[in-house]
């Protein structure tokens, strides 16, 4: 009976302990955002009955091709994959096709459409690829965790307050930005130019979307 006596308060206790649930939910804000940055893809393509004619042709072309690029101070030059491969005609070697891969990025988009118009009198433009630079994207995605975790608290207010609940507390608060977007390439088909002066394609950058998300639980107190 004394025992008894003892754990009655503690049960009277834990009965007046508040009853909680747990609710999670995602929140998610977004900007667009102009692109200021724009890659390139040209390539040397070229086909020879003679490999070493041919080798000696994509390379001279890339040669000249990185001179050409090399004096632009605004536009970041880099060599890409470089394929040979043979051309068969009945199960025999008729002849060899070569490609080389030249990257042109830069955030001046009319000086880098200048230089394409250049070199394009020997390569031929694949695509072009606009997105947002990482420091651009860094600046909007600050801007917008503010306004994310703002809109959490709005939401959790509006839970709590929706389910009759006392108070709430915060389990846990996740921020996710995302990343980058997919970059939609423009496709240009490869063609055949003269040596003559071609001129330069018209670009026009556009806008991507930034996203922002915080998603997590909170705990509600009756």
């Amino acid at each position: 009976a004394g025992s008894l006596l003892v754990l009655l308060p503690g049960s009277a206790a834990a009965d007046e302990e508040p009853i909680t649930d747990q609710v999670s939910f995602q929140v998610e804000v977004e900007r667009e955002v102009e692109n200021d940055r724009v890659v390139a893809l040209l390539t040397v393509d070229a086909e020879n009955r003679d490999a070493a004619q041919l080798a000696d042709r994509v390379n001279r072309s890339m040669a000249w091709a990185l001179e050409r690029s090399r004096g632009e101070n605004a536009v970041t030059t880099r060599t890409g994959s470089y394929q040979t491969y043979p051309v068969y005609d009945d199960r025999k070697i008729v002849r060899w096709r070569a490609r080389q891969e030249l990257y042109l990025e830069s955030a001046d988009v009319d000086r880098l459409s200048q230089l394409i118009g250049g070199l394009q009198e020997q390569l031929q433009v694949q695509s072009l690829r606009f997105s947002v630079s990482d420091d651009r994207r860094r600046a909007v995605e600050e801007q917008l965790v503010e306004r994310v975790l703002a809109d959490y608290q709005k939401r959790a207010d509006l839970i709590a307050g929706a389910l009759g609940a006392k108070s709430y507390q915060l389990v846990d608060v996740a921020v996710h930005t995302g990343g980058r977007d997919p970059v939609v390439p423009l496709r240009a088909e490869a063609m055949s130019v003269s040596r003559a002066a071609v001129a330069p394609p018209a670009m026009e950058g556009g806008t991507s979307r930034v996203t922002v998300k915080a998603s997590g639980s909170i705990r509600l107190v009756r």
